[in-house]
């Protein structure tokens, strides 16, 4: 996805994370760098999802150190890491409509209003969702939330992506075509996309499989 390849990115420690007794990741050590496009598998309860969380800054390692562009960021909060993260409730605001939503971030960073108007426009219609700006969430299907969140977070143009599941209230066919909106967004930018489907493992640049808290398997899809 990008000519930038070599410079680690994102770097996991001996990272472990239990909660009360139970140890959900364990002795975790993963490089990612800059520009790949990495699908993260394995069953429920492997610790994908509270890896992602580490790494966003949302939940914190018990033990071992997260670097981010070759930095600790162990004491940074999640809004202080160049990270955008969206995951699978969506965490949309019910208040807000589609426009409003995918408009927070670039509000909240004081971008002109000109500018947010362009590039939410643009993230509208690179998800499909033309003519929805003024509806509500709660008038909304599941698929076409997931396609707000994913609008809201690219729009962000963030240099690290973190996706949750991003597409599983969408069916195969609306998911492809999502993708290859995504990825076209995406160009240049790591990703780190944890998902069920394994359709999704062969446009990556590379796959982990995680199992009871460990890498069991690292590699391209084939």
């Amino acid at each position: 996805m990008s000519d930038t390849r070599g410079n680690v990115i994102i770097r996991l420690t001996d990272v472990d994370k239990s909660f009360d007794d139970e140890r959900v990741v364990k002795k975790l050590n993963l490089d990612v760098e800059e520009g790949e496009f990495l699908t993260m598998l394995g069953p429920s309860g492997c610790g994908k999802t509270t890896t992602l969380r580490m790494i966003a800054g949302f939940e914190v390692p018990t033990s071992g150190q997260i670097f981010l562009e070759g930095e600790d960021v162990d004491d940074k909060k999640p809004n202080e890491r160049n990270v955008n993260t969206v995951f699978q409730n969506y965490a949309l605001f019910p208040h807000m409509n589609v426009f409003d939503n995918i408009a927070f971030g670039l509000v909240e960073k004081k971008v002109k209003k000109d500018e947010i108007r362009s590039r939410v426009e643009e993230m509208i219609k690179l998800v499909q969702l033309d003519g929805m700006e003024k509806r509500m969430p709660a008038q909304m299907s599941g698929g076409q939330k997931q396609r707000v969140a994913l609008a809201r977070t690219m729009v962000m143009k963030p240099k690290i992506l973190l996706l949750d599941e991003p597409t599983s209230a969408i069916d195969p066919i609306q998911e492809s075509r999502l993708y290859q909106t995504f990825l076209h967004a995406a160009e240049g930018r790591t990703c780190i996309i944890i998902t069920h489907r394994l359709g999704l493992a062969k446009i990556a640049d590379k796959v982990i499989v995680l199992k009871e808290g460990r890498v069991v398997e690292s590699g391209s899809h084939k």
